[in-house]
């Protein structure tokens, strides 16, 4: 199998608590790989379409009345979180002895992101927990972000660093063996288990995909399990 290049590894960070635990793990990934580390905060653009609403009110848990929202407030609190940020991506920097280069982009999140991965190789973004109903598994921004970004894409579970094992799905296209690739390199000489999700497929197809990843995987010492979905959705 063709080992997958990394040379650049963009971290996607925002103004919640997560943002140096993820920070934290694009720096493991970009030692991991000798790569070069980029942050990137996207400024919502929506949030400035919300406040040129003349009917919006903030309000703060605990206080009964509400304050009105401007396009100029907006504007004043984003640059206060940039500014925020800039400051830890600073620090986190100057603590790990690395570089790492901070942008600052305004649109859409889905969407800028997805076009910011054109110019890397490894997205690392977090998943909010934080869903609206228990039946959701995985929001809207991070399914956009998983079916249109034009990179590797690592999906932290927001609030942490990287766990282990890794997991990877395997369905035997060329982006999938590139995706099995990464997480084989990010297993290997580090935990050595390997987690492959499998689709819902009929036994001849997944004795086809498995006999792949055996091939795959020969060489490294690495404890392989196999799970099969019972059907073909993001949620699974």
């Amino acid at each position: 199998m063709k080992k997958t290049q990394i040379s650049h590894v963009l971290v996607a960070i925002d103004a919640g608590v997560a943002s140096r635990n993820i920070l934290q793990a694009g720096i493991v990934l970009a030692n991991r790989f000798n790569a070069r580390l980029n942050a990137v905060f996207i400024e919502d653009i929506d949030l400035f379409h919300v406040a040129e609403l003349p009917f919006v009110r903030e309000y703060i848990y605990g206080s009964p009345a509400g304050r009105l929202v401007n396009v100029a407030g907006m504007e004043r609190s984003v640059q206060t979180q940039t500014a925020r940020l800039r400051k830890l991506v600073e620090s986190i920097a100057q603590q790990n002895k690395i570089e790492i280069t901070f942008d600052v982009l305004r649109g859409n999140i889905a969407s800028a992101l997805c076009d910011a991965s054109k110019q890397t190789d490894l997205l690392v973004i977090g998943k909010n927990t934080q869903l609206r109903t228990k039946n959701q598994k995985i929001g809207n921004i991070t399914r956009f972000i998983l079916s249109t970004a034009n990179c590797n894409v690592v999906v932290l579970q927001y609030g942490n660093i990287i766990e282990r094992p890794v997991v990877v799905s395997f369905t035997g296209s060329e982006t999938s063996q590139n995706a099995l690739s990464l997480a084989i390199e990010l297993a290997y000489e580090d935990h050595n288990q390997l987690i492959v999700l499998l689709p819902a497929v009929d036994a001849r197809e997944y004795q086809k995909l498995g006999e792949a990843i055996n091939d795959s995987v020969q060489g490294h010492s690495l404890q392989v399990s196999l799970v099969k979905l019972s059907h073909n959705t993001a949620e699974q």
